[in-house]
């Protein structure tokens, strides 16, 4: 995760000493706090950036740079808007906001700024970057992977079940649609949990990623897996036994064989309403994302409508 972090700390950073060089009367001003912005005196680079409400946009980037290098963030904001308004093409204008936004732990508000600069600049990295590191910190993996994605980011180092499951690897290591040395796109981690999903043993599961070395990152899938009575024996008699006020019994199997087997049934022996269900599950042909199910319901059932029923009524 510290990974994911250290393009925040770069985040009113970005480079100024590539401002478009006018012939104005500000020329001389600008280089001038961009020398001071350069020798890290920011004081110094605010004071020379600010000027007329129609100064030149790129003075009002410096300004509002070097004002967040002060954590000056109102008076920032209003810098960066003012530039915005002269130059609203310039995608650097909102990118800032965004980080703005974010250092004031607006999320929702640093996203809508950090949309707005995309479409103006599809293909910027740091923007990219930026929007996918706060949907990972929001939780939403899914919406951070469609930016990182476009980077060839994340790419896995290593992928593991915590912790360890009782299921076949044969079917746990199919389960996952994406395996190291891969990039985990967005599209595989839609896969894997679905096929999860359909072996039927997991109560919940949460993926978790986080940096490791060289740049990759690790996965780990945290699941509860139901096994035999299910997450645990006192759970399973418990279900077992709950419809025995109404002469009831639900014997329910799990990961029978460890191969995502399962089995759920209702017994009733009421002498008005007796039944047998079962239900039989399984992946077909040991395949996570195909799943067979066979079905049997045997009643003998009689139900005493007569005082739910009262004839018809005359008008």
């Amino acid at each position: 995760m510290i990974r994911f972090l250290m393009v925040l700390f770069g985040l009113l950073s970005p480079s100024v000493s590539g401002f478009a060089q006018d012939d104005g009367p500000d020329q001389a001003r600008l280089a001038a706090a961009q020398k001071a912005f350069d020798e890290r005196d920011w004081e110094q680079a605010a004071r020379l950036a600010e000027g007329p409400v129609d100064q030149s946009s790129d003075l009002d980037l410096l300004r509002g740079l070097a004002l967040s290098r002060l954590e000056k963030w109102g008076r920032a904001k209003i810098a960066f808007e003012a530039g915005a308004k002269k130059s609203p093409r310039d995608s650097r204008f909102p990118a800032e906001l965004a980080g703005i936004a974010y250092k004031q732990k607006d999320f929702c508000l640093a996203k809508q700024d950090l949309e707005a600069a995309l479409r103006l600049n599809p293909r910027d990295a740091y923007t990219q970057e930026f929007l996918a590191t706060i949907y990972f910190l929001e939780g939403n993996l899914e919406a951070a992977l469609k930016y990182w994605n476009s980077e060839e980011k994340p790419r896995l180092r290593s992928v593991a079940f915590v912790p360890g499951l009782r299921l076949s690897p044969r079917l746990s290591d199919r389960a996952l649609a994406s395996n190291a040395p891969q990039v985990l796109t967005r599209d595989a981690l839609l896969t894997a949990e679905a096929r999860m999903d359909n072996l039927g043993i997991f109560s919940s599961r949460r993926m978790e990623l986080t940096s490791a070395d060289s740049g990759n990152y690790d996965l780990s899938v945290h699941v509860t897996e139901r096994n035999r009575w299910g997450n645990s024996k006192a759970e399973g008699m418990l279900s077992f036994l709950s419809g025995l006020p109404y002469a009831t019994v639900y014997p329910e199997l799990y990961n029978l064989g460890h191969d995502a087997i399962n089995l759920t049934s209702l017994v009733r022996w009421d002498a008005e309403k007796r039944r047998a269900f079962a239900d039989l599950s399984f992946p077909l042909y040991g395949d996570p994302s195909l799943r067979l199910r066979l079905y049997a319901d045997a009643r003998n059932e009689n139900w005493n409508l007569s005082e739910t029923f009262s004839g018809p009524t005359s008008p």
